[in-house]
């Protein structure tokens, strides 16, 4: 289905069109202390202008081992609304999650994006927070967006491929389904 829907719209299946930019990167463990990171913000119907859709943010973050690639996209913040992806009009009011969780040294965690203040329609950064199973949110890094950078090559953020060593995917059955589908939107582009 998501090589089709890739295939169809000659983009991404999920979040087929988006801003890309740069940003300055400042976090705690797992995150870098400074890096300039490579931001993709879209929205995942590619609806237009001011109507609702489940906005997204995607980040290439450097480690030591190589690329880690944080994909969120809008939700809810509680324990269990930061399940479901939350159709919003405006960055404004978006919250940004990661649906499901990570295994991270042997505990979940999910990651969360709050934009800052607005320059015009987009954010001018974000600060990123973590929690565990109790969604008790704790800031660990922020992200200052540059203007949009025409001259940038594209970047095809894959969570499935690109993940912090002893990071992976959670639940696994979900992770599997991740793997396929992001495999078949690459399948469908290329074709």
């Amino acid at each position: 289905m998501f090589r089709l829907l890739a295939k169809a719209r000659h983009a991404r299946a999920l979040h087929p069109r988006g801003v890309l930019t740069t940003g300055e990167l400042s976090g705690t463990p797992p995150f870098p202390a400074n890096a300039t990171v490579p931001v993709r913000l879209s929205k995942g119907a590619g609806t237009g202008p001011g109507k609702p859709d489940v906005l997204g943010i995607a980040l290439r973050v450097p480690t030591e081992s190589g690329d880690w690639d944080l994909l969120l996209s809008s939700t809810g913040t509680g324990e269990r609304t930061r399940l479901l992806p939350k159709f919003v009009r405006h960055w404004k009011d978006a919250r940004l999650g990661t649906l499901a969780p990570y295994r991270y040294r042997g505990e979940l965690v999910w990651f969360m994006a709050v934009p800052d203040a607005l320059e015009g329609e987009m954010p001018s950064g974000f600060t990123l927070h973590a929690s565990g199973k109790d969604a008790d949110w704790r800031q660990v890094a922020t992200v200052t967006l540059h203007r949009q950078d025409r001259d940038l090559a594209p970047v095809a953020f894959d969570p499935t491929l690109n993940l912090l060593p002893g990071m992976e995917l959670a639940p696994r059955w979900l992770a599997l389904l991740r793997e396929r589908a992001y495999e078949g939107s690459r399948r469908g582009r290329e074709s």
